[in-house]
């Protein structure tokens, strides 16, 4: 917590410094500096915060305060990380979960909290894309860029773009999750494919194995029509979990949520969540607040039981 409290004290330096210098040159490079220096320390602090009400409004202060470097210095590659990340964590986290919690109970706060979610992925999507095109011009365009034109860009990316394949493709995956039926997920859903296979190309490990976890969720939660494959889900979930030693709850939260729904295994579907459920606090310092928000999301999945098993 005290880490977190120094990072929002820096943020916050930063802005004030920029505010103060006005139009001044100097003043705006030395703000940019000194974020894009917390930027690359400080998702670590929030990754390790396990109060979620503490790390809601410091989230979204830091999101706010980036993007208001980004006018200064659009093309600071540290900023936009900073930027796709923190929509991607703030918007799952957050939003979606209020989404979660109003399913069942209120229709109108569904709708309310699933379009602020598509906004707000779309936006980290927009800066996912920016910041990669630093690397590959070509993918600012990926949304519409011919699939073989895409593919090879991807392959020019080398390691040091993981992060941002990372988050660029948790936005856009979390997007055509909450737009299931629409057609430019047709489209989409080989786009988000293609960053993905890179990605586990280039590390398959980053974050606990969290790129066999995104893997993983796009084929389960999509029909065969549509490159959905069970079979294949369960492979990258097991996977991930092995490569997270047990550690990220997100895997069997996402296993559950995803894999078991469509095979409709109760039990498996059961069990995840108890799993995630019993796990301890101190499973993973270093990912306490991805796990404070599997546990809270799991309890909802163990909520709506009978409504997801015929």
């Amino acid at each position: 917590m005290p880490v977190l409290r120094l990072h929002l004290g820096i943020l916050c330096s930063a802005l004030a410094l920029l505010l103060g210098q006005g139009c001044s040159a100097f003043g705006q490079r030395a703000a940019v500096q000194l974020i894009g220096a917390v930027a690359e320390t400080g998702m670590a602090a929030y990754l390790r915060e396990p109060d979620l009400e503490l790390a809601e409004p410091a989230l979204a202060s830091s999101l706010k305060l980036t993007e208001a470097l980004l006018e200064t210095a659009p093309h600071d590659a540290r900023l936009l990380l900073q930027a796709t990340q923190g929509v991607a964590g703030y918007t799952y986290a957050f939003v979606e979960g209020r989404l979660e919690a109003a399913r069942g109970r209120d229709p109108a706060q569904v709708l309310q909290q699933t379009q602020r979610a598509q906004r707000l992925y779309q936006r980290g999507l927009q800066y996912g894309l920016r910041l990669l095109s630093l690397e590959q011009p070509l993918l600012r365009q990926a949304p519409t860029l011919p699939l073989e034109q895409l593919a090879a860009a991807l392959q020019r990316l080398e390691r040091e773009a993981v992060p941002a394949l990372l988050w660029t493709s948790f936005c856009w995956g979390g997007l055509l999750n909450l737009e299931r039926t629409a057609l430019e997920t047709v489209t989409a859903l080989p786009r988000v494919q293609l960053l993905l296979q890179r990605l586990l190309v280039l590390d398959e490990a980053y974050m606990s194995g969290l790129p066999h976890v995104l893997q993983a969720v796009q084929a389960a939660s999509f029909s065969a029509a549509l490159g959905g494959d069970p079979a294949q889900a369960q492979r990258h979930f097991a996977r991930a979990q092995a490569l997270s030693q047990g550690r990220l709850l997100l895997v069997p939260l996402f296993e559950a949520q995803y894999y078991a729904v469509q095979v409709q295994d109760r039990a498996l579907y059961t069990q995840r969540v108890q799993q995630v459920l019993d796990a301890p606090e101190t499973l993973s310092p270093e990912q306490a607040l991805l796990n404070a928000v599997a546990q809270q999301r799991a309890v909802l999945l163990l909520r709506r039981l009978d409504e997801l098993f015929f």
